[in-house]
């Protein structure tokens, strides 16, 4: 080879290299460039039915743990602007919390569910209270669901005996999380595993 072949080559390899640094570059990579980290989860979830926003939430903000009884209170809104009627289902489900040696998730039971027609005139707003008759159990990751009921299931309660058709992921279909809490112990951190 002569030196000008040789010269050529490296010259070549050279380029390619500061090209692909320059492309590469972790500061390139971004997307978007946004210094704030996606939320982890929805801070406010509304089903919205016919034209209704429903939200749950705890009756008056308050945490509740296993053996608990709990009270909530679902609001309804009518965003439209005439007479709006939905029917909700209102779902409790449990399930025991991943173990981290197993890659089989853990299917949620359901502990009780609740239908219920609203209605509503237009731009009201109206909040239920719903006393959940079953206790929560121990060490376990409740979730409570909200999901468009069939009309005519609009009914009372129903407790753990009949069971609600729910999907793999433990929603009823079309349904979202609404509340999502733990009553599992929280694991303490000992010297050894810090």
């Amino acid at each position: 080879m002569k030196t000008n072949d040789l010269m050529t080559i490296a010259t070549v390899a050279l380029t390619t290299a500061v090209l692909t640094v320059i492309n590469l570059w972790p500061a390139n990579l971004e997307a978007g460039g946004n210094d704030t980290a996606p939320p982890f989860s929805i801070a406010n979830p509304k089903l919205v039915a016919h034209g209704i926003e429903m939200t749950l939430a705890t009756a008056h903000g308050r945490t509740y743990g296993a053996g608990d009884q709990p009270l909530l209170e679902l609001t309804a809104a009518n965003t439209t602007g005439n007479p709006a009627t939905a029917s909700v289902n209102v779902t409790l489900t449990a399930s025991s919390p991943a173990d981290a040696m197993s890659r089989v998730p853990r299917l949620p039971k359901a502990l009780w569910q609740q239908n219920l027609p609203v209605t509503l005139e237009p731009n009201v707003t109206k909040t239920i209270t719903l006393a959940v008759p079953e206790k929560l159990p121990a060490g376990s990751m409740i979730a409570f669901t909200l999901g468009e009921a069939k009309p005519n299931e609009a009914t009372a309660s129903q407790s753990s005996e009949a069971k609600p058709l729910l999907s793999r992921a433990g929603l009823p279909p079309g349904g979202i999380v609404a509340l999502r809490f733990s009553t599992a112990a929280p694991v303490l951190q000992t010297a050894s595993n810090k």
